[in-house]
């Protein structure tokens, strides 16, 4: 692209230089994202979807958006387009390539530096202006797409008033489901991109429903509190259990810290791998589709947090009220989260059978730690008394390592044989890690005595990642639901110190 039409691509975005991009569709679901949202980010409209929210710049080839205009003044503050603007709109002129010659040359188009071609689909034409704002920046961008549904089963926006523009609904179906297929293609390309997209939805790629988009970009408030003392036993600690549910993505883990505060919390917890290591050469070499790549490898790796993320994390969690810890899966994990001195550190049920790391952890951790007791039996109890005697103190969480558990094998019981293992070692709290569905079996587990009770959360749902069936997802309320009836339980269960309460009085 030559330097004037950057120079135009650059002045129509103004003051927002260091801003995400987002693009607008005019697919169903983009009346569920709060608009709001998008003010200070970069917006460019695909063909008539100014008429939801008016953008940057927008992109256009087709006759029925230009006669938008007879009505409606232009609002963006340009268009790429291959029309004939009315006077004094600000045009970057492109070349229309027809529909039989898409095919072979879509991509060498797409990356073409001396034109701008204008194919046939809209998400693609928008995706090319963001990859040049990004490139003329020299700024890897995020790009967000919005109301790109690709079907046409719930409709357009109620902002639209002809979706169809007189064509058959099975046409308008084929010609989506097309520009799908080029969406699938260019993000397989990622590595030649200078933009991150992110595709907002519930395709199979899709990295945000709408609810998580919504939180993860909105304002979530809250009254934030000084952290927990981790060490008063008082109150049952709830624990989001956000695993590597974050994608590796810091935007995302900031919106789940702060539902979770939002929603009750105590803590979130984290999980570290060092996955060279702990995954076998074979496994790591698998074919795994996702947003980082095609094998299974690329895929753990971009789920991992870096040093960075983790002092990130630290710092956050420190400025808002809540308590963190991770999951330690492996000894290189361990050395690097002690760095960080927190105040828990967990052992995951996953790992009860590395009896060799499990030694190497004991012998060098006097802090706080948390045991899942997942896939063991009574034989492990008498291998954490020994093996780490050094521990100031172990929640021992009862779990059953099945997604989901069905109610019958949750055993919560055994939350109670832990309590009595208590009053012999003061260094045991007994806990619950939950893997059945609902809030049930949390409950039993408060009234049998346990003091930490963790779940498993989550900020939407994608296809491609790997969801266990029992989280909650923090963006719709579950895990707030979760909570109440958790701290309910808890009211409930009262004290054990039999007195009589101000709601009493004798019958006759």
């Amino acid at each position: 692209m030559n330097s004037v039409n950057v120079e135009k691509l650059i002045l129509s975005i103004g003051n927002k230089k260091d801003a995400d991009i987002a693009i607008i569709g005019k697919g169903a679901s983009i009346d569920a994202i709060n608009l709001m949202i998008l003010d200070g980010m970069i917006v460019i409209n695909a063909n008539d979807s100014e008429s939801i929210y008016p953008g940057d710049i927008g992109v256009f080839h087709h006759g029925w958006v230009l006669d938008r205009f007879e009505h409606v003044k232009p609002q963006c503050n340009l268009y790429v387009t291959d029309r004939h603007l009315p006077l004094n709109v600000p045009v970057l002129s492109a070349r229309y390539i027809s529909p039989e010659d898409e095919d072979e040359l879509f991509i060498h188009r797409f990356f073409d530096e001396s034109n701008i071609w204008l194919e046939r689909s809209a998400v693609i034409n928008c995706l090319r202006i963001a990859n040049e704002i990004a490139k003329a920046l020299k700024i890897r961008k995020r790009v967000f797409l919005l109301g790109f549904d690709f079907s046409i089963e719930n409709g357009f926006s109620t902002h639209i008033e002809n979706g169809f523009h007189g064509a058959e609904s099975e046409y308008i179906q084929n010609i989506i489901k097309s520009q799908e297929k080029y969406l699938e293609h260019l993000l397989s390309e990622r590595d030649q991109l200078s933009v991150d997209v992110a595709h907002i939805g519930s395709r199979p790629y899709s990295l945000f429903t709408v609810n998580a988009f919504n939180a993860l970009r909105g304002n979530i408030s809250f009254k934030a509190a000084s952290t927990i003392d981790e060490g008063d036993d008082a109150r049952v600690k709830i624990v989001a259990e956000i695993t590597t549910n974050h994608f590796g993505d810091k935007d995302r883990l900031m919106a789940m810290i702060r539902l979770a505060k939002k929603s009750g919390a105590d803590y979130i917890k984290l999980q570290k791998r060092d996955v060279e290591t702990f995954y076998d050469k074979e496994t790591l070499e698998k074919s795994f589709k996702s947003p980082f790549g095609k094998t299974f490898r690329s895929y753990r790796l971009g789920l991992e947090l870096s040093k960075e993320d983790f002092r990130w994390v630290d710092g956050f969690c420190k400025e808002i009220g809540i308590g963190w810890f991770a999951s330690i899966l492996d000894e290189a994990s361990f050395d690097f989260i002690k760095e960080f001195n927190p105040q828990l550190i967990k052992i995951p049920s996953t790992i009860s059978n590395k009896t060799s790391y499990l030694k190497a952890v004991g012998s060098k951790w006097n802090g706080g730690i948390v045991i899942s007791t997942g896939m063991t039996g009574s034989e492990y109890e008498v291998f954490i008394a020994e093996n780490f005697s050094q521990a100031s103190h172990i929640y021992l969480l009862q779990c059953t390592s099945a997604y989901p558990t069905p109610e019958n094998d949750t055993n919560i019981g055994v939350v109670r044989h832990y309590r009595d293992i208590s009053r012999q070692d003061s260094r045991i709290i007994p806990g619950y890690s939950s893997h059945d569905v609902g809030s049930l079996c949390s409950q039993l587990a408060v009234a049998a005595g346990a003091k930490m009770i963790e779940k498993h959360v989550k900020l939407g749902s994608v296809q491609w990642a790997h969801f266990d069936d029992v989280a909650l997802d923090l963006s719709s309320g579950e895990f707030e639901k979760f909570v109440s009836d958790v701290r309910r339980a808890e009211k409930i269960v009262g004290c054990e110190n039999k007195s009589i309460v101000l709601s009493e009085h004798h019958k006759y």
